[in-house]
């Protein structure tokens, strides 16, 4: 009798079924096996968990602004703004290009006391932050707003008290009234 050809399992005499598993690179079909459905199995259970994490995070920032008044805006009706959700609130605002009346707030007076020499294009009075401080959105820079809207670019962005360019400020740090300060990149229309 000859042996069979290597690669090949040996066949037993009993009933013809064979005497071991057939390999693959030397690791038995099983092992692989196991090993590629463990596999499935911990890649769903880390899709899930990022799902749940993801999920949780932004439902717990979510609900703390969503009032009656809808997502992203606190109970009086602003816009609650932080680092993270400043550029897009910039571009929706370039996009629609509304303005708000400036009632008793100067901005090119505040602008002015942060050394800037740009010219306002947009500004929104907002909430900034967690703790929703009432603030004034300027946009600023060196285009006007319709070449902005158009071709897009980089923008200058300060976020301030409303105490800001007031009379009350006179003599007062003005980096006291900046909550925030630095640039965004707006894509055109």
């Amino acid at each position: 009798m000859s042996s069979p050809p290597r690669g090949r399992s040996s066949w037993r005499a009993r009933g013809g079924r064979l005497s071991r598993s057939r390999t693959v690179l030397g690791v038995p079909s099983p092992v692989i096996l196991i090993a590629v459905v463990l596999s499935v199995l911990l890649g769903i259970l880390l899709a899930f968990a990022l799902q749940t994490s993801t999920t949780s995070s932004t439902g717990m920032g979510s609900t703390s602004v969503e009032g009656s008044s809808g997502p992203g805006r606190n109970a009086s009706g602003l816009s609650v703004i932080t680092e993270s959700t400043l550029g897009p609130e910039v571009q929706r605002l370039v996009d629609s290009g509304t303005i708000q009346p400036m009632a008793n707030f100067d901005a090119a007076q505040c602008l002015s006391e942060q050394g800037s020499q740009d010219s306002l294009l947009i500004m929104e009075e907002v909430a900034w932050g967690p703790e929703q401080t009432p603030a004034w959105l300027l946009i600023h820079g060196p285009m006007d707003r319709e070449t902005l809207r158009a071709s897009g670019g980089t923008v200058s962005t300060t976020v301030v008290l409303p105490t800001c360019g007031t009379a009350d400020e006179k003599g007062a740090d003005p980096a006291d009234s900046r909550l925030w300060s630095g640039r965004v990149m707006i894509g055109g229309v």
